[in-house]
């Protein structure tokens, strides 16, 4: 089994519509609700990569019970901690004409201390059970910057390894904690080297530089340009197929779920690297993260070329 963090939980909402203009009257072509959320996401995408995930988070109200339901019904297991408010609503409107996406994501309330400490103990009782976790996705409010990185400190010591993405001081304080793997994107790479959003970087070198100083093993995800990874002073150069996208909403997670997969399953470095972009892939050929098929996987999966940095 795999744990998957879902610490930010969120009813993820897509309105699909034509010609999107603001303040004007919409009647949208399609509406999906989905249980979201970085961790279901991943979690998601493991499932349809055969995995068994199961997610841990703290969920609220009449959305927490739509996510819990939602992810079950899915086939995937939870165990949630509920809390006293409403979890909340992430709303993207994709505009079909114009090949556009409005995200509005509520920040949640504050997660109550018990609470915190209360998730954190029930990781400590239970990671054992678990070949990896994913920690993936902005923290709550009132969570601590380092909880990630107490996560991945308790999995250490467990002996279980962990793949990590989120931003910001979370990103930094968690990869002191030493994650196996973590995979940041150009403004976290900047971001974490110091270097201005508006320069220009190398990112082999800068790939190369997070895996030596971190100790930890890099994959820097550039979108529909594809990725570089590194492992320490070796990096590859990862170029993504050419595909016609519908919405890379999710993708980042489902390149993460691929990654794990990937590794668990005893694939070199360079399979398991190909085996997240495939997936990345995948999932922007259907609207609504996560959610790709097998099929597209398997067929992406021998389009990803790979080549030495």
């Amino acid at each position: 089994m795999i744990l998957c963090l879902n610490l930010n939980a969120a009813i993820d909402k897509t309105i699909v519509v034509s010609s999107f203009t603001v303040d004007k009257i919409h009647r949208p072509e399609s509406v999906i609700s989905l249980a979201g959320g970085k961790g279901c996401n991943v979690a998601r995408a493991l499932k349809t990569l055969g995995e068994e995930p199961v997610v841990y988070g703290w969920v609220g109200g009449f959305a927490g019970q739509f996510i819990e339901k939602e992810l079950q019904q899915e086939g995937i297991q939870t165990d949630f901690i509920h809390t006293d408010f409403e979890s909340r609503t992430c709303t993207s409107i994709l505009d079909r004409e114009k090949q556009t996406m409005t995200e509005i994501y509520e920040m949640g309330e504050p997660v109550p201390l018990e609470k915190i400490a209360q998730l954190r103990i029930q990781i400590q009782a239970t990671i054992r059970n678990y070949k990896a976790v994913t920690l993936s996705g902005s923290l709550p409010p009132g969570v601590p910057p380092d909880f990630y990185a107490g996560v991945i400190e308790i999995a250490r010591q467990a002996q279980v390894l962990t793949f990590f993405d989120t931003s910001g001081d979370a990103l930094r304080k968690g990869l002191e904690a030493g994650p196996f793997f973590v995979k940041p994107n150009e403004t976290e790479v900047k971001s974490l080297l110091g270097v201005e959003q508006n320069e220009s970087l190398d990112f082999v070198q800068a790939a190369v530089e997070v895996s030596t100083k971190y100790k930890t093993n890099v994959l820097l995800s550039l979108g529909e340009r594809g990725a570089i990874a590194a492992r320490g002073q070796e990096a590859f150069v990862v170029q993504s197929p050419t595909v016609r996208a519908k919405s890379a909403v999710g993708s980042g997670d489902c390149t993460l779920a691929g990654l794990t997969h990937g590794l668990l399953h005893g694939f070199s470095f360079e399979e398991a690297v190909t085996c997240s972009v495939a997936a990345g892939t995948a999932n922007t050929l259907t609207i609504g993260a996560g959610q790709f098929t097998i099929e597209d996987f398997e067929r992406l999966r021998g389009q990803v070329q790979i080549f030495k940095g």
